[in-house]
């Protein structure tokens, strides 16, 4: 496949490519691009003259193009949940739900636009301002850099290119090396609809020279990055001397606190969705396991027996319940980071082998001073198990990192579910559930290291414009 620039599939200025990888075979199943600092130069000439362009549609137009997208997508599932599965190792099922999230959440910003009002100042409210009347209104930043990671590429790019085109802005959209060719196809559609050929594009290749040039590049106005920690804290960095918006949704380490009292099949079954989906390659999903000493036990049995059930294998099976992590190299860390954990006292007590790209299931027994139990974030189905006596030691474990993304808590004590989610350090709280939990309203985003600003309908298209105060001064004396 070629990657977009200026409405027209081309090849790297320097005809390099880069491989992509069936993480489930081995495979490689096609090429793409590594684009150039050319290249780059090329898509933001073009995305600074596509912005204005796009914003010169009327919103109305605006929301029908986008509109006419989200049924082009819908149409184009089945395509698009195949390379999902093929370049990303995620069953397909999982695959064709999130191809229908990217449709949703282009519906949901079309209809947030369509009340994304501006403010009328205070009539009169001060001696100075009498008969004056003031307004504000919200303008597009400008050019938009959209860089998005391999374990939801078709879901992020939505919360990405959604709500920048809703107001106006212009894409240039980086996929992850991994998984770029369904963003490809979605960037296709866009175009097929009628958004302007300039005004998304989609660059392929390594994140770390692309991702460099453009926060670096003062035409930028804004990037959008969800990626590792450290990577956001790189990109700031390219951001800070031209003093970009920047919106950094970064690494997690998120709690799931399970107190004795809970509804135990609940506790299981929330545990293992909320781990298992994507091979536990999910930002927001539980990853350390806080369990109240009365039913530890009971909870490691009844969680290993669960996950002996699980059929793992080959991804465009539709009865597989989980498929590889995105790469053999992903696999490795997650082994290493497993050994890690055990040489420093951790009792393994199932699972811990790998296969290639595939990680079994893996279930151990931590102490709250390991690092697994602190700053350690493992992208893969990995469940360390906690135990804890008092519900301030639970919070106290679950605060104890640098990370504070999201966080769960299961109990049948509504005073101590409250309790916890207004003391737990994590931007959201999922009450009897995972913490593995998104919705497109949502203001998400974390505390601390797991991010800067919050996509979704209620916060984003705040975060994506900039308001203009206009004043008629003096016009009603």
């Amino acid at each position: 496949m070629q990657m977009l620039i200026g409405g027209k599939w081309v090849d790297a200025s320097d005809g390099g490519v880069m491989s992509v990888v069936n993480p489930a075979t081995g495979e490689v199943v096609d090429t793409v691009p590594a684009a150039t600092k050319e290249d780059v130069e090329k898509a933001i000439e073009n995305a600074v003259k596509g912005q204005i362009e796009w914003n010169s549609y009327p919103l109305y137009r605006k929301l029908e193009i986008l509109e006419k997208y989200a049924v082009l997508l819908t149409q184009n599932t089945e395509r698009i949940a195949k390379i999902m599965c093929e370049e990303g190792g995620k069953p397909i099922e999982q695959c064709r739900i999130e191809v229908a999230a990217n449709a949703a959440i282009f519906r949901i910003y079309i209809s947030a636009a369509n009340t994304f009002y501006g403010h009328t100042l205070p009539y009169n409210a001060e001696p100075r301002s009498q008969g004056d009347v003031a307004f504000t209104i919200h303008e597009p930043l400008g050019v938009f850099a959209c860089i998005v990671p391999f374990n939801y590429p078709v879901e992020l790019a939505a919360h990405k290119t959604a709500p920048m085109l809703v107001t106006g802005n212009s894409v240039i959209l980086k996929p992850a090396s991994q998984t770029p060719r369904s963003a490809l196809i979605l960037c296709e559609l866009l175009l097929e609809a009628g958004v302007p050929a300039n005004a998304i594009q989609c660059l392929t290749g390594s994140g770390s020279k692309i991702g460099s040039l453009l926060a670096s590049d003062s035409r930028i106005a804004a990037v959008s990055f969800t990626g590792s920690t450290e990577v956001g804290i790189e990109i700031a960095k390219y951001c800070a001397p031209s003093l970009k918006h920047v919106s950094l949704e970064l690494g997690g380490n998120d709690p799931l606190i399970i107190f004795d009292d809970c509804d135990f099949e609940l506790a299981v079954s929330e545990t293992i969705s909320g781990r298992i989906g994507n091979a536990g390659q999910t930002c927001c999903a539980s990853k350390r396991f806080i369990v109240q000493r009365g039913i530890a036990e009971r909870f490691k049995q009844e969680l290993i027996s669960r996950l002996k059930e699980l059929r793992i294998g080959d991804p465009s099976d539709p009865t597989v319940d989980m498929g590889p992590v995105v790469s053999e190299q992903a696999a490795i860390q997650v082994e290493n980071q497993i050994r890690h954990t055990v040489e420093q006292g951790g009792k393994l007590l199932y699972g811990g082998n790998r296969n290639g790209a595939f990680v079994e299931p893996t279930v151990i027994e931590a102490t709250p001073d390991m690092d697994i139990s602190r700053d350690m974030e493992v992208f893969g189905p990995v469940f360390p198990i906690i135990v804890f006596d008092t519900k301030e030691e639970a919070v106290q474990i679950a605060n104890n990192t640098i990370y504070g993304l999201s966080s769960g808590v299961i109990t049948e004590d509504i005073r101590t579910a409250m309790w916890v989610a207004n003391n737990v350090q994590a931007g959201a709280c999922i009450i009897n559930g995972s913490g593995n939990y998104r919705l497109a309203h949502q203001p998400f985003g974390g505390y601390k290291l797991s991010g800067i600003g919050r996509e979704g309908a209620v916060s984003t298209l705040e975060e994506m414009t900039r308001q203009k105060l206009i004043s008629f001064k003096g016009i009603l004396k």
